[in-house]
């Protein structure tokens, strides 16, 4: 009797939480996904995903979006375990001022970051028009309103959310493998690519999956820089549902749908890794 009472006042206290989760994840995600197979008759029907995946401009948006989202993961995840090495081999006064750099630059993001890049990189950014004057083309042709152009904007948004992931992980070296690596003539590449990584791998390959669903649900920069110039997939589900001369709330469900269903594929193909070398490292 006493342990039903304890348990009973555990549910009370995670009562709140559950009541949030229901009404902010549950609820919406149920109206959405409602929406996106309810035909314009009020039936069932899938004709909303029928032109996600018939109609070019969806397509694309989807392309674009898969496109940048991935090459800025893996770009992104190389900078970030270079930048977490650095960080581990830091003093603590030192590690935490870098640290909370990060903290603040992980939060900085819609309109200040947008105004941010287009000072120092739009066209007559303050680097565009030094680069000019000097005659360096690559950064004086720079277009920071096209899909190549906004990759250095994705970059930032990976740079400090995946080196605050790694930082734990590198944790995960023991200090010990290292020195027994240094006295069998081990070298640094070889110990990290036989050993590093493969240990860290779990750690490496969750943040590839935070860091990819990240990308993939930036809305609201790259909206501000480019508007609808250039097809997105986290931009055509936005105007699904303000769009000025048009709402479709069942189109922009369905593409919500499709880009949950692209995350979820990505994070499940991330967790059969994981599990392959967290078993690895059980035996």
């Amino acid at each position: 009797m006493k342990h039903i009472k304890t348990n009973g006042k555990k549910l009370c206290f995670f009562l709140p939480f559950l009541c949030i989760a229901v009404l902010f994840l549950f609820v919406p995600f149920a109206n959405m996904l409602r929406n996106s197979v309810t035909g314009s008759n009020g039936g069932f029907s899938l004709e909303h995903f029928a032109d996600v995946f018939s109609k070019p401009i969806y397509l694309s948006a989807i392309g674009n979006s898969l496109s940048i989202s991935m090459k800025s993961t893996m770009v992104g995840l190389l900078v970030d375990f270079i930048l977490a090495m650095a960080v581990v081999n830091l003093t603590q006064k030192k590690k935490s001022w870098y640290l909370s750099l990060l903290d603040l630059t992980s939060t900085f993001a819609g309109l200040p970051l947008t105004f941010s890049f287009i000072t120092i990189l739009g066209t007559s950014g303050v680097f565009v028009l030094i680069s000019k004057n000097l005659g360096f083309s690559p950064l004086a042709n720079y277009d920071l309103y096209s899909l190549e152009g906004m990759f250095l904007v994705y970059l930032y948004f990976q740079i400090p959310m995946g080196t605050l992931l790694l930082v734990p992980a590198f944790a995960e070296i023991k200090k010990e493998w290292r020195e027994a690596a240094t006295l069998m003539n081990c070298g640094s590449l070889r110990f990290w690519f036989r050993i590093g990584i493969p240990v860290m791998m779990p750690s490496i390959m969750g943040t590839f999956g935070m860091l990819f669903a990240n990308a993939l649900t930036a809305y609201t920069t790259p909206y501000l820089l480019i508007n609808n110039s250039i097809a997105l997939l986290p931009v055509k589900i936005a105007d699904m549902f303000v769009g000025d001369v048009r709402q479709r709330p069942g189109l922009g469900s369905a593409l919500s749908i499709v880009m949950l269903a692209i995350i979820l594929a990505v994070l499940g193909l991330t967790n059969i890794v994981k599990r392959h070398f967290e078993k690895g490292k059980k035996s």
